[in-house]
């Protein structure tokens, strides 16, 4: 409840940096943790991780909270990340400086829950293939979604996947992969049709 009502009190200061109407659910953030091979060598880069309800999942699974670099824009929520994640790194600042992230590599993986519909299309396009540089080939940048779409538009260079839809999340998404195009996808991506 906590969670939500800070989730809230954000997202009425900011709508527009926010882009969600609740916090990620327990099934959202498993489906998304699911999408990252832990053996890659390389931190898992978490854009706009909120209250942290992926991190969470990504802990879950297995994987230490200093293997996590998450940037977060709202300085609430990234004392919280603080407190709950003992070694996770936590940058306060812009998710989408991929110049300025790029110090920070290697990374395995991008998980994402920024508000990509809210920027312009060409805009998205931009930043998810400046993104895809601060990874190996293959390796997946997870996004959700609240559109039955993808947020990006099909190009030749951006592979993109439909890896999951999430019913018990408010409300229902879909995870996206993006890859770079030509690459080999990991071994360990799974590719689901329904999640809860």
């Amino acid at each position: 409840m906590n969670d939500w009502l800070n989730f809230v009190q954000r997202m009425a200061r900011n709508p527009r940096a926010i882009g969600a109407i609740s916090p990620a659910s327990a099934a959202l953030a498993e489906a998304m943790a699911a999408q990252v091979d832990f053996s890659l060598p390389g931190r898992v880069l978490e854009l706009g991780p909120g209250t942290g309800a992926v991190t969470k999942a990504l802990v879950r699974r297995g994987m230490g909270s200093d293997s996590v670099v998450a940037i977060e824009a709202d300085a609430t929520f990234a004392r919280l990340l603080r407190a709950r994640f003992p070694g996770l790194e936590v940058i306060e600042g812009d998710a989408t400086d991929a110049r300025r992230l790029q110090r920070l590599g290697p990374f395995s993986a991008i998980i994402s829950s920024l508000p990509l519909l809210n920027f312009p299309n060409h805009e998205r396009v931009s930043l998810v293939r400046e993104l895809l540089r601060l990874v190996p080939p293959g390796a997946p940048f997870v996004q959700y979604s609240y559109g039955v779409k993808p947020p990006l538009p099909r190009s030749a260079d951006v592979r993109i996947t439909l890896a999951a839809k999430v019913w018990r999340n408010v409300p229902p998404a879909r995870i996206w992969v993006f890859q770079a195009a030509g690459a080999e996808m990991p071994a360990a991506q799974r590719v689901w049709e329904n999640v809860g």
